[in-house]
């Protein structure tokens, strides 16, 4: 969490596919003020898109952000899509869904809100520690 699917009506070529998931994560992770690890982009290529869009993309992220954060996610990808693809940003369409952390997980773990990702980070990290001591010592 987040997902930012991206369906394009062309394959792309593995750098711009590149350029696009740096373009995800590091929007996501500056504007919502998250850790890069929960950044999850996915591609479907090759579908026929409506109305001569050249990309659309739907995004879930977690419930809990302003409208200033979303304005300006939403902003900064629908520019750096139209920069990286070469093409006008009326040929991008964005849908963003908010979604309540509690149904998503990460790891087996259910998500934590926005502004609890260190407390979160700190427990998951001990349970995975623990997880992987218990699982060595039965070796």
């Amino acid at each position: 969490m987040p997902l930012y699917g991206l369906t394009s009506n062309k394959n792309l070529a593995p750098a711009i596919k590149q350029e696009l998931v740096d373009l995800f994560t590091t929007a996501h992770c500056s504007i919502m003020v998250a850790p890069e690890q929960f950044v999850h982009v996915v591609f479907f290529e090759g579908i026929p898109l409506v109305k001569n869009k050249s990309l659309y993309v739907h995004a879930n992220v977690r419930l809990g952000r302003t409208k200033e954060q979303i304005d300006k996610a939403r902003e900064a990808f629908t520019t750096g899509c139209a920069k990286i693809l070469k093409v006008n940003k009326d040929k991008i369409h964005i849908n963003m869904m908010e979604i309540d952390g509690k149904w998503a997980m990460e790891g087996g773990f259910v998500m934590p809100s926005p502004g609890e990702e260190d407390e979160w980070m700190e427990k998951v990290t001990k349970a995975l520690a623990e997880r992987e001591s218990s699982t060595t010592n039965k070796i």
